[in-house]
């Protein structure tokens, strides 16, 4: 027998699907290039920990000097995690859960919604899993209007078709790190059709100021459908253990219970994120590190007449007169992982992870002469 699975009309299907390409690694560029020093500036994580207290608690599970050993099953649920974060969220724990990463909550979510078919709206040029786990789980994707500078809360509602069963939003908005105003936000969470679930994505909430971020949980009570999403990925830089979160209506996360994998979330993930959950002093610490990163990329990339985007999350987005493709290849024989945006719709634009300052400087050591002739 000789038959091809692309015959199988569900795998027919699953092989039109793009698939998500994650920022390349440290040790490939390595293997590949023969390169001693690399600079990573391309998968937004957080260069300045994790901290030594989280360290000292994946040791203490690692060792076995805690209850939960690696050789136990995890609290399925993760309710101990789940209740440090329900207190600091001032939510019942009912209304918290937990993913593997909080991409994964994106998945359940689709895969709850689309039983049945159905379409999602996504914002053009949003993170890809949005796109990649509609499709997955068998829903329809409608682009609403976006660009590279702007985010448009009007189009995303008149976007919304008979069918639609949900609607994405990453808040601020990767790869663009735009984010809606706060009069925006709520036309959406108030206009949106009632069957519908918003999903906002807010795994870079944490880099913003908190007096002016517009905060999607604010309106969890007004809105049973609606998903509000967080990651230990960024700010708290525990991109290695895959552990996120969301926050909804009891009702809401009942029912993506039964989507949910047993034991979604491991032990280390667990206590790692217990206790970084409650340090507020290193999320300021990250936060004031990532504000002084972006003003100092803003003045250099001036220099060299370059066009930024966002002012979100702890990247940017940058437009080059190089097709992105060619400026990655470039940066990456001189040391430098950076994010290229072509399979996101933007063929002439970059984004760059906020690193360490001297990360920094290698960034500009090795883009400036590339830049010189033209951003």
């Amino acid at each position: 027998m000789n038959a091809s699975l692309s015959a199988v009309p569900a795998f027919e299907h699953l092989s039109r699907i793009p698939l998500y390409v994650p920022g390349k690694p440290i040790q490939e560029v390595q293997r590949e290039l023969g390169l001693a020093r690399i600079v990573k500036l391309a998968s937004n994580e957080n260069p300045w920990g994790p901290t030594e207290a989280v360290k000292a608690r994946v040791a203490a599970v690692i060792s076995g000097s805690e209850y939960e050993g690696l050789g136990l099953y995890p609290v399925s649920d993760g309710y101990y995690l789940r209740q440090r974060i329900a207190e600091r969220k001032g939510l019942s724990v009912d209304r918290v859960m937990l993913g593997n990463g909080s991409s994964e909550i994106l998945e359940m979510v689709a895969k709850a919604a689309f039983l049945e078919g159905g379409s999602a709206v996504i914002p053009k040029h949003s993170f890809a899993i949005y796109g990649i786990a509609t499709q997955t789980a068998g829903g329809r994707v409608i682009e609403s209007r976006a660009s590279a500078t702007e985010l448009d809360a009007d189009d995303i509602l008149r976007c919304v078709d008979g069918d639609t069963r949900l609607v994405y939003l990453g808040h601020p908005s990767n790869p663009t790190g735009l984010r809606l105003e706060r009069a925006a936000l709520e036309r959406l969470v108030r206009n949106l059709r009632e069957d519908i679930v918003l999903v906002v994505d807010q795994a870079y909430a944490e880099y913003e100021d908190p007096a002016t971020y517009p905060d999607t949980a604010a309106y969890l009570d007004q809105r049973p459908n609606l998903l509000v999403l967080h990651t230990f990925s960024k700010i708290h830089a525990l991109a290695g253990l895959r552990i996120g979160y969301g926050l909804g209506s009891k009702e809401l996360l009942g029912l993506l219970e039964r989507v949910r994998s047993p034991f979604n979330t491991n032990h280390l993930a667990q206590a790692a994120a217990e206790v970084a959950v409650q340090d507020l002093a290193f999320e300021a610490f990250s936060r004031q590190k990532n504000t002084e990163a972006r003003a100092a990329f803003t003045l250099e990339a001036a220099k060299h007449r370059c066009q930024l985007t966002g002012t979100g999350g702890n990247f940017v987005l940058m437009e080059t007169a190089y097709p992105a493709a060619d400026l990655f290849q470039e940066l990456l024989q001189r040391g430098v992982i950076v994010r290229p945006m072509q399979g996101y719709g933007l063929p002439n634009h970059i984004r760059i992870t906020f690193g360490k300052p001297e990360e920094m400087q290698a960034f500009w050591k090795a883009a400036g002469p590339l830049l010189d002739g033209g951003c």
